[in-house]
């Protein structure tokens, strides 16, 4: 069923890919990207800018040649001497001028005399067309579906980019002078001029103007005109490459897009429905290893597998500490219970203050019990909401010695210079009244503890050594386990114990980074001279 179930999982999540919030966001991020840098080539203004320009010198060529030739071979004298353009003798020679022109279809000569009236048209030679007026075939690619679309959205560009040309329209009238055209006007004055017009949806017309001169004295304008259809086939041409490109990149990017949103996203899922599932009553769920991708969803999946490993141990800690708990409460409970329940009976005196004094102690213990297990639970929690501050430990440590009493056994403290760790200073002074009073249950009544502090390169270690009989063979760790207590018959401070005050400390140095570690100290002759518990904290700068 598990089996079934899960193939109806993975085939539901195959369905639902395309419904990803994160992909649709990459897909819209991609393309619109994409969409803007296409339209933004597709605008390609300095490009048809320089293709007018170049046709513009082209024109104005032809148009030099045109007027010098009139010039020199179409001049006539009126009969006050002054000189004129010969309208008659021009024809002629202008035919030929542009029947030899390769431009021949796409270029129309007007001439202007000297007044401003219009002398001749080339529109109006026999077997002449007008470039201006003609039409083009269409494309032979018009047919071809795909063609026809990137055309279609060429058009619409065309529309768009046409709105923002300020290009001022061309208007021809019926009867055509020199006024009309101020291209034509600044010729007569000895200039040369050009302007570029829009004939709408055909294009454009470009115009150049040359004056006709014999010798210095202006006679007349050459008017010549070409459409500028090349130059928006061009332009078009351009344009539906640069389409044709994007149409590819965006497919690319699509599929690309896709594939990656699907090896972020579906991760991403799995990890969410896994931790979704890591609740009480579900069993134990691992989080799936991602670690070979070596990439950010790696690091996710295996700081939630550290994650989760640590929830895990924490409630398998947290269970195995209620069964120790509940162990420790039933000792001192069930004496308790047995010296009230033998008190209730007794009528000697003496022997029920002596059973109640049994009851006091148990109930003293149950009181340290509990309040031990209180900090030991709250450790997390407190180090979760409190700021680490520098600490000078031995200023620390000899406040914690000022205050021990009874003053034996003795403790002293040595140390060089101020030696500074970051962390809390209260659970650290806990630590280290723990230790004391470990050390000094321990000892006997002529012995004594002893505390050193010094800088080991990046580390500050403190020493505690007692006289006592030292830490049994093999059990140098598990004297730092909940409820551990292995002290001697009849020792003085051994009432005073529950068993977690190792327990605690070493709990309370992990969370400051460092580590603690019992061992022996060897005496005369290899002897056992008493044990040692070395504490280690990572050393801060002052």
């Amino acid at each position: 069923m598990a089996r079934h179930g899960g193939g109806v999982t993975v085939r539901r999540r195959a369905r639902r890919w395309y419904r990803s919030p994160l992909m649709r966001r990459l897909l819209a991020v991609n393309l619109l990207a994409l969409v803007i840098l296409a339209a933004s080539l597709l605008y390609l203004g300095g490009y048809k800018r320089e293709l007018i320009e170049t046709e513009l010198r082209l024109v104005e060529a032809k148009g030099r040649t045109i007027a010098v030739a009139l010039g020199h071979g179409s001049i006539e004298l009126l009969a006050d001497g002054e000189p004129a353009l010969d309208t008659k003798g021009a024809e002629p020679l202008l035919r030929r001028l542009i029947e030899e022109s390769s431009l021949r279809v796409r270029m129309r000569v007007r001439l202007f005399g000297a007044d401003g009236a219009l002398q001749l048209d080339s529109r109006r030679f026999s077997g002449f067309g007008d470039a201006v007026e003609s039409e083009p075939l269409p494309p032979a690619d018009e047919t071809n579906m795909f063609g026809t679309a990137l055309r279609w959205i060429l058009g619409l560009f065309d529309l768009v980019f046409r709105e923002l040309e300020t290009i001022e329209p061309y208007v021809e009238r019926a009867e055509q002078r020199a006024v009309d055209y101020r291209e034509v006007e600044a010729a007569l004055q000895g200039e040369t001029g050009q302007v570029v017009r829009s004939l709408g949806t055909r294009g454009l017309v470009l115009s150049v103007a040359l004056p006709i001169r014999d010798f210095k004295r202006v006679v007349g304008a050459a008017m010549v005109s070409a459409d500028g259809r090349a130059i928006d086939e061009a332009v078009s041409e351009m344009r539906l490459n640069i389409l044709s490109a994007a149409g590819v990149a965006l497919v690319v990017t699509m599929l690309l897009t896709i594939y990656m949103a699907r090896g972020i996203a579906r991760p991403l899922r799995d990890l969410a429905a896994t931790a979704e599932r890591i609740r009480p009553g579900s069993g134990r769920v691992d989080i799936q290893e991602f670690s070979g991708r070596n990439d950010e969803i790696g690091d996710l999946s295996a700081a939630l597998r550290r994650m989760t490993r640590a929830l895990w141990e924490g409630m398998e800690e947290t269970e195995k500490f209620a069964a120790d708990v509940s162990h420790e409460l039933r000792t001192p409970l069930a004496s308790t219970y047995s010296a009230a329940e033998t008190a209730i009976r007794e009528d000697d005196p003496a022997k029920r203050r002596q059973l109640m004094q049994i009851v006091l102690d148990d109930v003293r213990r149950l009181n340290r019990l509990i309040d031990s297990v209180a900090d030991f639970s709250s450790l997390g929690a407190q180090f979760s909401r409190a700021e680490t501050r520098p600490v000078d430990m031995r200023e620390m440590v000899e406040a914690c010695v000022r205050t021990e009493v009874p003053p034996q056994p003795q403790v002293t403290v040595e140390s060089q210079g101020p030696l500074i760790v970051h962390g809390l200073e209260e659970q650290l002074a806990r630590v280290v009244r723990n230790l004391i009073d470990n050390a000094r249950s321990f000892c006997p009544a002529a012995g004594g503890v002893r505390l050193s502090l010094a800088r080991q390169e990046d580390e500050v270690v403190l020493r505690v050594d007692d006289d006592g009989p030292g830490v049994q063979a093999g059990k140098e760790e598990t004297v730092f386990d909940r409820f551990y207590s292995d002290r001697p018959e009849g020792s003085r401070l051994s009432q005073r114990h529950s068993g977690l005050g190792l327990s605690i400390s070493r709990d309370i140095v992990r969370l400051h980074g460092g580590s603690i570690a019992a061992s022996n100290r060897a005496g005369v002759c290899g002897a056992v001279s008493g044990a040692r518990i070395e504490l280690r904290l990572p050393a801060a700068d002052a």
